[in-house]
């Protein structure tokens, strides 16, 4: 899949794209069915699940690819990685993984903030917006009760922000984006929330401001993040690590991502009977 020159457009000037229906509904449900795996002691790596302030509902599941075969399949799949490629080139890799849950009536805010705003603070030498960017990929339908992502668009354009870092407002500590500026921001670009059924996928650069409210539907919202960098902008290994960071912010490797096949996803779908729709 290639993005159109208006695609490619509206992200360099808005700093995000969305594009609806990727995932086919089987595809969907395979990665439904992934993300409950994640969210138990069966994944191979517990401790890299982040807990709301509650201690019982799951605010995050880290570096996803390394116990999924589906999500590791995803995040290189032709619809979804095509497009990456298309932005940043043959040298882009898996910076970072994770899957947020947004947890039905419990899940709670993201503060405003930019990631690059995180990720500079990991020794990432640049935040640029073809060098790092994410693909957000909504696993369940999105309406303005689940806390979808709202994004201010063109708010890439000021660059890196300064951040103050909130460790109060939610479990997991992150670098915000003060409110004054959210709001000179937002004054000028306006504000989007980002809605829309399973399976649609948007695509948004590293500076891009963005957060969500509470989740407050009867119905989780979990959303599979994959955010990518290029392999000529690694972090700094001597760069001393974020002091409240979860130890799998970061893929345990950096090598440039081969496209995987359409068929291997759908074959694990068939494997564990998710092709057929629901009765």
């Amino acid at each position: 899949m290639r993005l159109t020159d208006e695609q490619v457009r509206q992200y360099d000037e808005d700093g995000y794209v969305v594009l609806h229906g990727i995932l086919t509904p089987a595809e969907v449900r395979l990665l439904q069915a992934e993300a409950e795996i994640l969210r138990t002691d069966q994944r191979g790596h517990p401790d890299a699940n982040v807990y709301e302030k509650d201690g019982v509902s799951l605010r995050a599941a880290w570096c996803v690819e390394m116990d999924s075969e589906a999500c590791r399949l995803a995040m290189s799949m032709q619809r979804i990685f095509g497009p990456v490629r298309q932005l940043m080139g043959e040298k882009a890799y898996l910076y970072q993984s994770r899957l947020n849950y947004k947890v039905a009536g419990r899940g709670d805010v993201f503060q405003w903030h930019q990631d690059y705003g995180s990720w500079v603070e990991d020794g990432v030498p640049s935040g640029a917006h073809r060098q790092m960017l994410s693909v957000l990929v909504m696993l369940d339908d999105t309406e303005h009760e689940s806390g979808p992502l709202r994004i201010i668009p063109g708010s890439h354009k000021a660059g890196l922000i300064r951040s103050k870092y909130d460790t109060e407002t939610t479990s997991y500590a992150l670098h915000v984006v003060p409110d004054e500026e959210v709001d000179r921001l937002s004054k000028e670009g306006g504000m989007v929330e980002c809605t829309g059924k399973a399976g649609t996928v948007m695509i948004f650069g590293s500076l891009l401001v963005h957060g969500s409210q509470q989740n407050i539907s009867k119905n989780d919202r979990r959303n599979l993040y994959f955010a990518y960098n290029v392999d000529d902008n690694l972090p700094d290994p001597n760069y001393p690590r974020r002091k409240h960071a979860c130890p799998y912010i970061m893929s345990p490797e950096t090598g440039p991502l081969e496209f995987s096949s359409d068929v291997d996803l759908l074959q694990i779908a068939n494997r564990k009977r998710l092709t057929a729709a629901p009765a």
